[in-house]
């Protein structure tokens, strides 16, 4: 993969993502949301969607960045893991207490529900992170700033595959 296609491939996943972020927010106001019913276009954003994506784009940059192999075949897990870790200390505190690939990634992946008590949100702080435990013990996962630290973290991966000189 050259710059250019790296490049094309981080905006078709990242505008993506922040067009149902964008639809959620819409939808916060009255206004938005009338406007959106009177479009045509159904309020909300695609947590669902946006999330799974999310967690398939950190396994992509995983492979991109360290490549994890076994007898020729992908460690999809290992990828995941390592990439995941490089969107943030408290996200990689949190995988180190939980097994975040096999709750989310593949739960969602292959059997459509994150695997333990979850809620999936839109909108929420870029100061928190996107993946998280709540007090009473369910999972949390919130698109807007997973998105946005993955995106920070794609940043970094360009700067480590396409150095410039």
């Amino acid at each position: 993969m050259d710059l250019a296609d790296f490049r094309q491939a981080r905006q078709f996943m990242f505008q993506d993502v922040r067009r149902e972020i964008e639809l959620a927010k819409a939808t916060a106001t009255a206004a938005g949301k009338a406007a959106l019913i009177r479009a045509g276009v159904r309020p909300g954003g695609g947590n669902f969607m946006a999330a799974l994506a999310l967690l398939c784009y950190t396994e992509f940059g995983g492979k991109l960045k360290y490549g994890h192999m076994k007898n020729g075949k992908d460690r999809a897990a290992e990828n995941f893991n390592s990439f995941f870790d490089e969107l943030g200390p408290a996200y990689a505190a949190f995988r180190k207490q939980h097994k975040v690939y096999d709750i989310f990634r593949c739960g969602l992946a292959h059997e459509y529900y994150v695997k333990e008590a979850c809620s999936i949100a839109m909108l929420g702080s870029s100061t928190e992170a996107g993946v998280r435990i709540e007090s009473n013990g369910h999972y949390r996962l919130v698109v807007e700033p997973f998105c946005h630290h993955l995106e920070r973290a794609f940043d970094r991966l360009e700067k480590h595959l396409y150095p410039t000189p």
